[in-house]
């Protein structure tokens, strides 16, 4: 996971280079993106990486290169993931 001071201060990370710590608000971060985007992946993942002000001020995944990046191999990696189960 990857928490920047800010999120992590939010989420009472006190360490973020401890790794239980981290991938413990890492993955609580990622279900609150979840729920305040009611279960869109996309956007949760989108928020994940840009924020989610970045994701509310153009009501989807904003139009920059790391975003979308972020998303389309997160999203295959998944895909592919589960077809292999």
């Amino acid at each position: 996971m990857q928490l920047m001071p800010g999120t992590a201060n939010q989420l009472g990370v006190n360490d973020a280079f401890d790794p239980q710590a981290n991938v413990t608000g890492g993955s609580r971060y990622l279900r609150e993106l979840l729920e305040r985007y009611n279960f869109d992946l996309v956007k949760a993942l989108a928020a994940y990486n840009a924020g989610p002000q970045r994701v509310e001020q153009y009501r989807r995944v904003p139009p920059f290169r790391a975003p979308r990046g972020y998303v389309a191999r997160t999203v295959h990696a998944y895909n592919i993931k589960k077809l292999t189960q």
